[in-house]
């Protein structure tokens, strides 16, 4: 009885062997996750300090200059997120204005 169980036992092993390789799981796939934003941000600043001496057609070639650099990167302005104005007198008599905007940019996230 023996010799008629043992034989059936390794057909049927290798036939599960055979079976379970052809089986076959299906890869996992990495998703995007759900809360990621649609955009992203930046800031930069522009500053403006009258002790340059800059025409008011100088600043703004470039004010322009700087904002078509950041469009060729594919970002556009949203606002302005801070400004900021600083006045130092120098020994009572020399008195130096400084003003800086900090602008805020935004791109699809890729």
């Amino acid at each position: 009885m023996i010799r008629k169980i043992w034989p059936g036992l390794m057909v049927g092993s290798l036939g599960v062997l055979m079976i379970s390789a052809l089986i076959r799981v299906p890869e996992a796939k990495a998703q995007k996750r759900a809360n990621e934003p649609a955009w992203e941000y930046k800031v930069a600043p522009f500053s403006y300090n009258p002790g340059e001496r800059l025409t008011d057609a100088q600043r703004a070639s470039f004010y322009e200059k700087t904002l078509n650099e950041q469009a060729r990167e594919g970002w556009e302005p949203v606002g302005s997120v801070l400004n900021r104005d600083v006045v130092q007198t120098v020994g009572g008599a020399v008195t130096t204005r400084d003003s800086v905007s900090f602008v805020a940019y935004r791109r699809p996230r890729k």
